[in-house]
C-alpha cells in the first residue's frame, strides 16, 4: 500500500533554522522523550511528554520529505500526512494508531532524524538559560 505524499507544518520557534543544525542525544526516560538540538548559535532541548514511540533514522532514508523540509526551511517539523503514522496506520496491527491517532513530530539535522509519535507538541527548552521553558507557541512557561 502507497502512503500519500508527506505534508508538514513547520514548528514555529524563536530558535532560527541554519544549516549547522544536528541531533546531539536522545534520552528516553520517565520524564517522556528529550532530543537534544544543536545549532551554532543555540542549543535547546526539545521534550516530548506523553510519546507512543519514536525512531532515528539517517537523513537519507527521507528523501520522500525533502522537497517539504529541510534546514533551509526549519528543524522541527509536524508530519500532518504521509509520514511515519501514515505507513504505520497500513499495519492492520497497529492499535496505537487505532486507539489514539497519535500526532507526528519530526526534527532533523545534518545526519539523523528523530520522528516522534506523540500525544501533544513539544516544548523546547533552551539549554544555555535553564531559567526559561518555551511551550509550543514561544510563552515562556514556568518550569
Amino acid at each position: 500500500m502507497k502512503t500519500p505524499e508527506p505534508k508538514l507544518l513547520n514548528v514555529e520557534s524563536k530558535f532560527k533554522t541554519d544549516r549547522s543544525i544536528y541531533v546531539d542525544e536522545i534520552r528516553f526516560s520517565d520524564n517522556g522523550l528529550d532530543v537534544y538540538v544543536n545549532s551554532i548559535n543555540w542549543q535547546v532541548k526539545v521534550n516530548f511528554d506523553c510519546i507512543y514511540g519514536f525512531r532515528v533514522l539517517d537523513e537519507g532514508d527521507l528523501g520522500e520529505f525533502w522537497s517539504e523540509c529541510n534546514l533551509t526551511v526549519g528543524w522541527c517539523f509536524e508530519v500532518t500526512e504521509g509520514g511515519w503514522t501514515s505507513l504505520e496506520n497500513s499495519r492492520p496491527h497497529f492499535i496505537t494508531g487505532k486507539l489514539y491517532n497519535p500526532r507526528e513530530f519530526l526534527i532533523i539535522g545534518l545526519n539523523e532524524c528523530v520522528s516522534i509519535l506523540t500525544h501533544e507538541p513539544p516544548s523546547i527548552t533552551d539549554k544555555s538559560s535553564y531559567n526559561k521553558r518555551f511551550n509550543k507557541d514561544n510563552v515562556v512557561a514556568p518550569l
